[in-house]
């Protein structure tokens, strides 16, 4: 298991590699000049030829992207051009809440999707079972922006259960604060959850050593937990990893929606401001998040299935 996580943690360089020069190239076709976005619509143009100048954008873009890279090896991402500081400080002071957020959300879809999924597949083709796949269908088809502005003034602004704003004072407090977007990205992921672990459960419950472990009297509970549902999870380790990407693209509106400090919002602002620098570093983060997560996703297997085996 070390050489695989050795070799695969390799692979990560290529792939990041990849995504810095697709991403170098295109921030560089969003309209708009930096110095210009810098020193506002008034600057004259000697000034404004002076912090290109200062910027490096005046040089070709081959040799932009060299020095890019050349820096980015030594672990210089270069200076905010909105932010006039280190883009690295920048953009890992705001990771936390972006990771906290994923994390906290991912956990809430799975707690959501669980008992959900097993009630269904147990009462299939009842009315349960009906029930619950239509109102799943229905969180399915809503966007994000709009199931979080639904519960931010339902249960934030009407009811004032949760806070609607802001990252709170850590501990309990930053929980409550998380708890309304993490719900919101929660309803965007958890039906195909509840569908992928729906079919998973129905599989498991019909084979044979489930049903020789009722022959044998083995405790309903015990049951459902070591044999039904351990042996069905697997199914949820690949949905969460393949729709991480999509929960990445949900995180950047909740953060905007929720007013969060995370990367996602820092990601925004500076497309708006073509700080190109900032969207660079975040994009990387991102990338990195998805491959990491698609290796846990491979350890994971192996957890829950000590059958499989790490291949190359």
């Amino acid at each position: 298991m070390i050489r695989y996580v050795a070799i695969r943690i390799l692979q990560i360089l290529p792939v990041l590699f990849g995504v810095s020069l697709v991403v170098f190239f295109l921030v560089r076709l969003i309209p708009g000049d930096p110095a210009v976005a810098t020193l506002g619509s008034r600057a004259t143009p000697q000034l404004i030829a002076r912090v290109r100048d200062q910027l490096g954008l005046d040089l070709p873009i081959w040799q932009q992207y060299f020095n890019f890279l050349s820096r980015a090896v030594r672990g210089d991402f270069g200076i905010s051009f909105f932010y006039q500081t280190d883009v690295w400080t920048v953009t890992v002071a705001r990771l936390p809440v972006t990771l906290l957020l994923m994390v906290y959300s991912i956990a809430l879809a799975v707690i959501m999707a669980v008992p959900f999924a097993f009630l269904s597949a147990v009462r299939r083709g009842r009315p349960t079972d009906h029930i619950i796949r239509v109102l799943f269908t229905i969180g399915l088809g809503m966007p994000v922006f709009w199931s979080g502005i639904i519960l931010a003034y339902l249960l934030g602004v009407q009811l004032k259960l949760l806070p609607i704003a802001g990252f709170g004072k850590g501990g309990l407090d930053t929980l409550l604060h998380l708890t309304l977007p993490a719900l919101t990205l929660a309803i965007s992921i958890s039906p195909i959850l509840v569908r992928t672990l729906r079919s998973s459960i129905t599989e498991v419950l019909a084979s044979d050593y489930v049903t020789t472990g009722r022959a044998m009297g083995l405790c309903p509970h015990y049951l459902n937990l070591g044999y039904v549902l351990r042996n069905s999870l697997r199914p949820v380790v690949t949905v969460v990893t393949i729709n991480f990407g999509y929960l990445i693209g949900g995180t950047v509106i909740a953060e905007q929606i929720f007013s969060l400090a995370g990367v996602g919002s820092l990601l925004i602002g500076s497309i708006a401001t073509r700080d190109y620098a900032v969207i660079q570093l975040a994009t990387l983060f991102f990338a990195l998040l998805v491959v990491l997560t698609n290796l846990l996703a491979d350890l994971l297997y192996v957890l829950l299935d000590p059958r499989m085996a790490l291949h190359r």
